[in-house]
């Protein structure tokens, strides 16, 4: 009876909400797992562009895996998703001997993190059907792995599979067997390592918000310099096109500062017209005396004789002619 009462408990108790990150290098097969986990068919699946999220049941955990994308310019992101996790899934591609170093450097910095070191890591060494395949020891002595647990001190294990093989029931045991281990081992410290998703991804979204008003304010002060030049180099046109306006309508103006020649020409000219005028206004005022002023200015009886006797004549003398006034002949 006790027995079945723990076992309804149990029952009853609803699902731990678990966060995994599916990582590795690109074309590694991390989308083909994730496929063959969730039950479709992991064959021809395209590169992942970015990220891609999984919900599904597993036990008595519901279970969220983010299907990040493995180029080297997309890597960066990975940390963003560091604080919510609560395990990683760490995907090798067994076969590409060429791309090993890579690898490991790439498992190094992921272990090596804060929000990362201490939670439990399954590395699954895919493509173990292809020839040439290293195995399983040589993958542990190639990707240092011993030594990065040790010095991170994360629960590690690997698993040699191929996701190509199978999915959903028939998947590969080995991707079965290794999920359950990492569940297993995240249950055993849910508690721990629930309050240390809650605490890192607090800071994460402070973060965030903090870097998110930074990036307004910088965004503000670009516009802001922008729009001031933007006003200057308005006013500047504005005062080159009043600029030019004044010098067109000062080249339609004439000249106030004249060369001297031509200022004395004119003044000359003046002077000359005014002369003329003078002259020609005495002989109209001669012509237009009247006859009585003429007359008026005439004068008496004895002045006419007084001007008679002076009248000059001419007499000849020793055949030279000489003037004689009239008063002498008298």
């Amino acid at each position: 009876m006790a027995s079945c009462c723990s076992w309804l408990k149990r029952w009853r108790k609803p699902a731990k909400k678990v966060t995994l990150l599916m990582v590795g290098l690109d074309n590694a097969g991390k989308t083909a797992a994730v496929r063959g986990i969730q039950g479709e068919n992991p064959v021809n699946v395209a590169p992942t562009v970015g990220f891609s999220k999984v919900d599904l049941k597993q036990g008595k955990f519901q279970v969220t895996i983010f299907d990040l994308g493995g180029g080297k310019r997309i890597r960066g992101i990975w940390e963003n998703y560091y604080s919510e996790s609560h395990g990683v899934v760490f995907v090798v591609d067994s076969s590409d001997i060429q791309r090993i170093h890579e690898t490991r450097a790439t498992l190094a910095e992921v272990l090596r993190h804060p929000r990362i070191a201490g939670k439990p890591v399954l590395v699954l060494a895919n493509k173990q059907d292809r020839d040439g395949a290293l195995p399983e020891g040589e993958i542990i002595e190639s990707l240092s792995l011993e030594k990065l647990v040790n010095e991170h001190k994360c629960r590690c294990q690997l698993e040699p599979c191929s996701a190509v093989l199978g999915y959903g029931r028939t998947v590969d045991k080995s991707i079965r067997r290794g999920l359950k281990w990492l569940l297993s081992n995240i249950a055993e410290d849910y508690e721990a390592i629930s309050e240390r998703v809650q605490r890192d991804t607090a800071k994460q979204r402070a973060w965030e918000e903090q870097d998110r008003k930074e990036r307004a304010e910088r965004v503000r002060k670009i516009r802001e310099e922008r729009d001031r030049k933007e006003r200057e180099e308005a006013e500047q046109e504005e005062r080159r096109v009043k600029e030019k306006k004044e010098v067109e309508e000062g080249a339609n103006m004439p000249n106030p500062f004249q060369p001297i020649y031509n200022v004395v020409h004119e003044a000359d000219n003046k002077e000359t017209g005014k002369g003329e005028d003078a002259l020609q206004g005495g002989a109209l005022n001669c012509r237009s005396k009247p006859k009585e002023d003429v007359e008026s200015t005439k004068s008496g009886p004895a002045d006419q004789a007084q001007k008679k006797s002076r009248k000059l004549r001419l007499r000849w003398r020793n055949n030279r002619v000489e003037p004689l006034r009239v008063e002498d002949s008298t």
